[in-house]
């Protein structure tokens, strides 16, 4: 389905270097920064504040502009069971399995759906290794052109996934109007949280200082000066 609102991508300087591929619906060039998507304006967000899914699949990547983003586990600990690892004796203390729920308009990420159909064709043999399995996922929280938080998720894998349809609810999801939508949940091996604004006022510039190598030789004078 082609939207009026097309969603175009822009781009922050402070995240490494991506090569995006352009799918129908989206506008993205390759630069020298991380894309991040721009959401559509039927989309309200308070303080303009939205979220970018970034999936780094084997055959490719993907940039999601991202309407719904709840981290659901993964800050803290749990008591392990032999489920976790029949190596580990029970009682263990051991952290959280990351796990986040993702949605979006349906439509554009043919990678992520793929991820999505393998993980329901394969699931009841655990220990096969289908190509679309595992990927990695970074999470961007962005205000404009300001990342103001971001999650790095590893070795991630589709555990649900869905097709929904969403009417208003007082006017608050797209002001006026049904929106159909994928809900994705996901389970990593792990993940860091970033911290953007802590990083820069860590961030301290190394001074300049002038060393004897710096200083011009005093045998060799400019024109009109004599060398006693």
């Amino acid at each position: 389905m082609n939207y009026k609102n097309a969603i175009t991508m822009t781009t922050l300087s402070v995240i490494a270097v991506f090569a995006v591929a352009s799918f129908t619906g989206f506008e993205i060039s390759d630069t020298d920064a991380a894309p991040v998507a721009v959401q559509p304006e039927k989309f309200v967000f308070v303080e303009k504040i939205a979220t970018t899914a970034l999936f780094e699949f084997r055959d490719g990547t993907e940039i999601i502009p991202v309407q719904l983003f709840t981290q659901t586990s993964g800050f803290g600990t749990k008591t392990q069971t032999g489920a976790d690892d029949p190596k580990e004796p029970s009682a263990k203390t051991g952290r959280q399995t990351p796990t986040f729920t993702l949605e979006k308009i349906v439509g554009s990420t043919p990678y992520l759906y793929e991820a999505a159909d393998q993980a329901q064709k394969y699931q009841l043999n655990a220990g096969f290794e289908y190509p679309y399995k595992f990927f990695d996922v970074t999470v961007f929280v962005a205000a404009g052109g300001d990342v103001l938080r971001s999650f790095e998720y590893r070795d991630c894998k589709v555990t649900s996934y869905a097709v929904a349809t969403r009417a208003d609810n007082e006017e608050g999801y797209t002001g006026k109007g049904i929106a159909v939508v994928d809900q994705f949940t996901f389970e990593c091996g792990g993940y860091e949280p970033l911290n953007p604004a802590m990083d820069q006022l860590n961030h301290v510039e190394k001074a300049k200082t002038i060393t004897s190598s710096d200083l011009k030789p005093t045998d060799k004078w400019e024109y009109g000066f004599t060398n006693p």
